[in-house]
C-alpha cells in the first residue's frame, strides 16, 4: 500500500528505500525529500507516491538498497509493511508553509523561460531539491509532471546537473558566456580509469580534488559524473559516493 507523506526531519539522518517504477532497481532518500532522479534509469522518482521501507541511517539504508535488488521485492515489501506505522507518526500535524517569491506579475510568458528563471533563480549558486521545485510550480505557473520531462532533458543536454539525486544545480544557460564553457570539460573517461585503478568507490569531495589539481573545475566534474550515472557506467553505493557498475 502506497503512503502519500510530507514529512519534517531536522537532522535528515533516517532514510527512505523505494523501487524506480521505470527500470525496478531499489534506490534511496534522506526522509523529508519528495523525489530523486535514479541512479540506473535517469528518470525521476516521485517518492510521494512509492511504497517505502524507512531505516535509521543511511548505512542501513544502502545495505538493504543491495540486498533487495539482489534479491527481488519480496523482502522489501515485508520491510514497507512493517515501515508503515512508524512513517505515519512521522507526518507533521501542521501544514508546512512554501517560502514566499516574486509576484506572479514578473513571470517570463512561455513555461520553458518560466523553468529557466525558477532554475536560474534558485538553483544557479546552491543546488536545490526536487522537492522544492515542485512546491515552487505552482507560484511560476508550471505543471510538475511538464517539468519532471524537462528536467531530464535539461540534464541530457548539460544544462543541469544532480548533485545528489534528490537536488538540481544549474550549470550553464543561454546567458553563459563564451569564457565560462571554455573552462568545462568532459573528463568523463578520466573518471572511469581513476575508478578503475583505485578498484573502490570514491567520493565526489575526492574527485573533485583530484581535477583541481589538474586545474579543471569542479563544474567539469560535476557534469561528467551526471552523463556517466545517466549512461549506467556508474553508480551511487551511497550518497556522494561513486562507483563502476
Amino acid at each position: 500500500m502506497n503512503i502519500i507523506v510530507k514529512l519534517v526531519v531536522n537532522d535528515l539522518k533516517q532514510y527512505f528505500v523505494f523501487m524506480c517504477a521505470k527500470c525496478k532497481n531499489f534506490t534511496l532518500a534522506p526522509v523529508g525529500q519528495k523525489s530523486r532522479r535514479c541512479s540506473y534509469c535517469g528518470s525521476i522518482i516521485n517518492i510521494k507516491k512509492a511504497s517505502k521501507a524507512l531505516f535509521d541511517t543511511p548505512e542501513i539504508a544502502t545495505k538493504a538498497v543491495k540486498e533487495y535488488n539482489a534479491r527481488g521485492s519480496d523482502e522489501f515489501e515485508k520491510a514497507v509493511d512493517k515501515s508503515n506505522e512508524r512513517i505515519r507518526s512521522l507526518i507533521p500535524k501542521d501544514r508546512i508553509e512554501t517560502r514566499s517569491l516574486e509576484t506572479e506579475s514578473d513571470l517570463p510568458s512561455g513555461k520553458t523561460k518560466r523553468l529557466m528563471k525558477l532554475l536560474e533563480v534558485e538553483a544557479r549558486e546552491n543546488a536545490i531539491s526536487l522537492g522544492d521545485i515542485e512546491d515552487l510550480c505552482e507560484q511560476y505557473q508550471l505543471d510538475w509532471s511538464w517539468v519532471e520531462t524537462q528536467l531530464t532533458k535539461l540534464s541530457n543536454a548539460g544544462a543541469i546537473i544532480f548533485p545528489k539525486p534528490w537536488t538540481v544545480r544549474l550549470v550553464s544557460t543561454s546567458r553563459t558566456n563564451n569564457e565560462e564553457k571554455s573552462r568545462q570539460v568532459d573528463v568523463s573517461k578520466e573518471i572511469l580509469l581513476i575508478l578503475q585503478e583505485r578498484g573502490e568507490s570514491m567520493t565526489l569531495q575526492e574527485l573533485v580534488d583530484i581535477f583541481g589539481q589538474r586545474k579543471i573545475s569542479k563544474i567539469s566534474v560535476e557534469t561528467s559524473l551526471a552523463k556517466l550515472l545517466r549512461d549506467g557506467e556508474i553508480y551511487e553505493p551511497r550518497p556522494n559516493t561513486l562507483s563502476l557498475v
